[in-house]
């Protein structure tokens, strides 16, 4: 499950879904992924200074998007 696409998005509810914690400090360098409508699955890294909390929208910790993946994907596989 990523965090959703767009309202207000809490602490709790990205922490609900990469698991690191509610200090901003602990997301500092890790990886994310998100799905682009032209690009597909792609990835980036979050900053290490002061980024807003729109940053997290549509993002997750794992390609859930890829149903080849191991993990628990938008498919269901």
């Amino acid at each position: 499950m990523a965090v959703p696409a767009s309202g207000a998005v809490a602490f709790s509810t990205v922490n609900s879904v990469f698991g690191y914690g509610i200090a901003m400090s602990s997301y500092v360098g890790r990886v994310y992924y998100y799905y682009d409508s032209t690009w597909g699955v792609l990835s980036g890294t979050f900053p290490g200074s002061n980024f807003p909390m729109s940053l997290f929208y549509g993002k997750s910790n794992h390609d859930e998007w890829n149903c080849a993946c191991d993990c628990n994907c938008a498919c269901s596989k």
